[in-house]
């Protein structure tokens, strides 16, 4: 049995989650060249052996990545393949996965058709880097397999259940656009013992990137303990940090509790929203901080601990610190190294990933098979600003999800606070119905050709655009000679 077997599950998983994001087919090989997970056509391959001769058995040999942009003229590295003249793919990525130096296995980008392998030529530089965090991803999980075997079930009485699901940079949405120098930051610092702050608005993903953190540095192997200090009422925040010790106050246990900086001993404890602990709390953060030790409720020995800290907020602490809610040494011993979460608004490249992530989870969770939205929804999901940044677009989804009627989601699908931005782009929005019998019949061309009449005519229809074929222009991103060659076109001037 190879040790890709042991983790087929997890593998099979995350291609088809990569698969679902990059719109490219995926297939994984173990180090013996059978494929151990697979999608599209290669999904009913998994447990067959790769030819002979073929690309990715080559990289198996070599260890080196390589990518083909063009199946039939690059025969070179095929042209031993006994499948050659049968091959139905038209460009391909693979990279080696390296455990100890020791080539163990090979994760292949297969593009079937010309928009994926088109996508292929002009991305590989970063189709290449996100295979790299693939590679060390499966490497990591392959290593905790082996050290469980080594501890035992004395592992799982290590990991509480605070750990949570183990997260990795590779896995983030966005990690190789919106999310790129992120990433890199944090992975520069994921074994250091500084104090990391994250900085970002409600939404942003700010736990998932402590996650990360965490779990892709030295501590992973040791609790990750959230506290959102937002939650705690005042009064509980104290023993709920530092612990108490037994007859403390009225209600205690006798035996004493401790707090969640001893819980995350050896690992890593993340303070969500730190901005809100108050302000009589914040000397004992500080002394923790500086001291490493905790002062527990009512102890009178101070308790070490060897635990890594990181810190969130979407509070103005430099604002908070002026006007003095907020002490500003302990500002200092927090800021060490500062990263900042940009709501999607500023990475809007990053909401169609997160749509057809969770158009693919919610599909699943809610068994409505495979969907998508319709393009004018897409565009329209593409120009909101989403205050509640990526919680609020994943509850728009999982809402749109729960009223579709069938594979296409249309803009009658929104939830109620999006009816106003819905209403004004419903003037260019063809229904369903309308929609349908606009594409009954006919060519290609000529069932394009109606829907893109139909769209006009909304524009035009509409007393909000009064006309303008300025405004409709620049609204349907063309040129205005553009928009009057059309109109021209289909008769509507």
């Amino acid at each position: 049995m190879t040790e890709f077997s042991r983790i087929r599950t997890f593998i099979q998983g995350y291609a088809e989650n990569i698969a679902e994001v990059l719109g490219l087919d995926v297939t994984i090989l173990d180090e013996q060249g059978i494929r151990v997970s697979g999608t599209g056509y290669y999904q009913d391959l998994v447990g067959l052996p790769a030819p002979e001769g073929s690309f990715f058995r080559m990289i198996l040999q070599t260890g080196q990545p390589g990518i083909i942009y063009d199946m039939k003229k690059n025969e070179a590295e095929c042209r031993s393949c006994k499948f050659l003249q049968q091959c139905r793919e038209l460009a391909t990525i693979g990279f080696p996965v390296h455990k100890r130096e020791k080539t163990v296995g090979v994760i292949g980008l297969i593009g079937f058709s010309p928009e994926q392998k088109e996508k292929m030529v002009q991305h590989a530089e970063k189709l290449m880097t996100f295979l790299d965090h693939t590679s060390a991803l499966i490497v990591h999980k392959l290593l905790e397999l082996e050290e469980e075997g080594r501890l035992g079930c004395h592992l799982q009485e290590e990991v509480p259940p605070e750990s949570g699901e183990a997260i990795y940079f590779a896995q983030l949405i966005g990690a190789e656009t919106g999310l790129r120098e992120v990433i890199q930051k944090a992975n520069k610092v994921k074994n250091s013992i500084s104090t990391v702050l994250i900085r970002g608005e409600s939404g942003t993903g700010k736990e998932l990137l402590a996650r990360a953190i965490h779990c892709e540095g030295g501590r992973a192997r040791h609790p990750f303990i959230a506290v959102n200090c937002a939650a705690i009422p005042e009064g509980l925040l104290e023993s709920e940090l530092f612990g108490y010790e037994g007859g403390a106050f009225t209600g205690s246990r006798r035996e004493g509790k401790p707090g969640k900086f001893e819980l995350a001993h050896s690992g890593t404890i993340f303070l969500d929203e730190v901005g809100d602990i108050p302000l009589s709390l914040q000397p004992k953060l500080l002394r923790v901080l500086q001291e490493r030790t905790v002062d527990r409720v009512g102890g009178v020995k101070p308790v070490p601990v060897d635990v890594r800290v990181i810190a969130a907020t979407h509070r103005d602490l430099e604002g908070m610190v002026r006007e003095g809610l907020f002490r500003e040494d302990l500002y200092y011993r927090l800021n060490v190294i500062p990263i900042r979460l940009q709501p999607l608004r500023e990475r809007r490249e990053d909401i169609s990933l997160y749509i057809g992530h969770f158009l693919h989870k919610y599909g699943t969770l809610l068994q409505k098979g495979r969907l998508e939205l319709e393009p004018p929804l897409m565009e329209l999901l593409g120009r909101y600003d989403w205050p509640g940044n990526i919680r609020q677009l994943e509850n728009a989804i999982e809402y749109m999800v729960n009223m579709a009627e069938d594979a296409v989601i249309g803009i009658g699908d929104v939830p109620e606070y999006l009816e106003p931005l819905a209403a004004r782009a419903g003037t260019t929005a063809i229904s369903r119905p309308e929609r349908d019998e606009m594409l009954a019949a006919g060519s290609l061309e000529e069932r394009i050709a109606r829907y893109e009449k139909g769209v006009l005519e909304r524009y035009l229809q509409s007393p909000e655009w009064g006309g303008d074929k300025a405004r409709i222009a620049d609204d349907l991103q063309i040129s205005l000679s553009t928009l009057y060659r059309k109109l021209e076109k289909h008769q509507l001037v």
